[in-house]
């Protein structure tokens, strides 16, 4: 898997995880995540949207493939931007997730992030969001 980074606004980048495609085969295959690949030819898996404004550090969005997810790519993902925001002089990060996305708020408290206000009616279809926050400054010291 290989990670690129992309920027445009100052302060904001994004990470995009790529599986690799199958080498010296001519037809399609199927990698073990089930992600169909073709020769020479690399699938976006995953991708993470940050910003670094002073201090705070942003997650925009964090998305993996169904299918590729439980192989460590959000999690390689989040690593990653975390440390760029880190060199950003962020000393913290927060995001936003729906109250009801148990798979998400079980990924952000592995890595370490908590609970720190809701956002009523936040998302378009009235599902609330959770704000969630993790500080980059002791999580370093003590990972």
């Amino acid at each position: 898997m290989e990670l690129w980074v992309y920027t445009r606004r100052q302060g904001a980048f994004t990470l995009v995880a790529e599986s690799a495609g199958e080498q010296g085969s001519s037809e399609q295959a199927e990698d073990v995540r089930g992600l169909k690949t073709y020769p020479d030819q690399a699938k976006i898996v995953g991708f993470l949207v940050a910003e670094a404004r002073r201090s705070k550090g942003h997650i925009i969005t964090i998305d993996v493939l169904p299918q590729a997810r439980r192989f460590g790519v959000g999690s390689q993902l989040m690593s990653t931007a975390e440390s760029r925001l880190i060199t950003s002089k962020c000393d913290s990060v927060v995001l936003e997730t729906a109250v009801d996305n148990t798979s998400a708020l079980s990924f952000y408290k592995r890595h370490q992030y908590f609970v720190c206000k809701t956002l009523p009616r936040y998302y378009s279809n009235g599902v609330d969001a959770f704000v969630l926050k993790k500080d980059l400054l002791t999580s370093t010291s003590t990972s």
